[in-house]
């Protein structure tokens, strides 16, 4: 048996026991306390915890336990199991279906064997070191998106809501990543948030504030899929260091430049994609692909004005057809009398796509028209209005 393969194995099967017993409770009374102003504890905690701390020393007797709640014990063993019973415990106690069950153990100071599971969608994140990362026993891998514009980030906000400083109490970022990225999102469990990256259902995931328990197992899904884990300064994060940023690997870089930014650079987003005034061009971040197109009077022209009034009639529905769909964003006639009659702003990507949505065009087919095609860059939101907005 490879080296973790039992650990991973047993993990499993003690997750799926407390994730069984927080699903068997789920929306009945609960007894709850508050360790802070809003971070909540209530008695499924304390019983999934109870639960999970048994049956580790039943199955691993000698090993450290560090447990959320307080259970376990911590002697100075080189194998230490950090336990989070209920991740996601406030959205527990009001019904909202998000949380789960986290247990990890570290070796040596290092995490090797990781389980997040979720008990509603019986969903099992898991990994071993060097063994890769599964979700429900099928091997997974992190994504391969390469910019902020098509990642789909998530995040967290810590229990301290009372820090005024907008980094540290995240609304800083929050707000950077808001307008850079495809779309984020905070869920409340921080360790489905992590996890999901490892296996590629998310592209990326930033927090301060954490805790041990909230990222230990969820760190090992990550590197097993092929992602990269860091603090907000790019070294190698600690249980104990409070913050994480978790990336598929190509967007890691792009991820801490934007954490980075404070200050006059965070109010800079309207004039994203400007160049600044020392001539640096732009970051990659702050741009976005279209493709452009020239129409001009085609090959084929048609004497018969009937015929004629009919493909400029087909061709303008067609127009409004793209425009609603969002396909165009920018369209209009030259006033030169010139063979150029017109131009077209497509919020596609690479030109392939543009031609496939210029050969639906009934006066293109005819010949009475023709257009070339190029890709362009322009700045994000600057003297476009995109309709419909797309939703963060």
């Amino acid at each position: 048996m490879k080296r973790g393969e039992r650990e991973l194995s047993v993990t499993i099967e003690i997750a799926r026991g407390a994730g069984a017993l927080l699903k068997q409770n789920f929306g009945k009374v609960q007894e709850i306390d508050f360790k802070g102003r809003i971070n909540l504890v209530t008695e499924m905690d304390r019983m999934s915890e109870r639960l999970i701390v048994e049956r580790l020393r039943k199955a691993f007797p000698g090993d450290d336990v560090w447990a959320e709640e307080g259970g376990g014990n911590r002697s100075g063993a080189e194998r230490v199991w950090v336990v989070d019973p209920i991740d996601g415990t406030t959205n527990y106690a009001h019904e909202y279906p998000v949380f789960s069950v986290s247990i990890g153990l570290q070796v040596a100071g290092r995490m090797d064997v990781g389980v997040v599971y979720n008990p509603l969608l019986d969903d099992v994140y898991a990994a071993r070191r060097g063994g890769g990362a599964t979700l429900n026993g099928r091997r997974r891998r992190v994504t391969q998106v390469d910019t902020l514009e098509r990642a789909f980030l998530a995040t967290g906000f810590a229990y301290d809501v009372t820090a005024a400083d907008p980094e540290r109490n995240n609304l800083g970022p929050f707000g950077r990543f808001l307008v850079r990225a495809q779309a984020v999102r905070r869920a409340g469990s921080a360790s489905l948030a992590i996890a999901k990256v490892g296996v590629g259902r998310t592209d990326g995931f930033w927090e301060r504030g954490l805790h041990a328990w909230d990222m230990a197992a969820a760190l090992v899904v990550v590197e097993e899929g092929g992602g990269r884990v860091s603090d907000y300064a790019g070294g190698i994060p600690t249980l104990d260091g409070g913050e994480l940023v978790a990336s598929n690997g190509p967007l890691h870089g792009l991820m801490l430049e934007v954490l980075a930014m404070k200050g006059a650079a965070a109010t800079a987003v309207p004039r994203a994609g400007v160049p600044s005034d020392e001539g640096d061009p732009p970051p990659e971040w702050a741009m976005r692909k279209y493709v452009i197109g020239f129409l001009f009077r085609g090959p084929n022209r048609v004497e018969d004005e009937k015929e004629s009034d009919r493909l400029q009639r087909a061709h303008l529905a067609n127009i409004a057809r793209l425009h609603a769909e969002g396909k165009i964003i920018l369209a209009g006639p030259f006033l030169d009398k010139t063979d150029l009659c017109g131009v077209f702003l497509f919020d596609v990507e690479t030109v392939e796509e543009a031609k496939a949505l210029c050969d639906t065009d009934p006066a293109l087919q005819a010949g009475s028209l023709r257009v070339e095609l190029h890709p362009w860059y322009s700045a994000k939101g600057i003297g476009i209005a995109h309709e419909p907005v797309a939703m963060k």
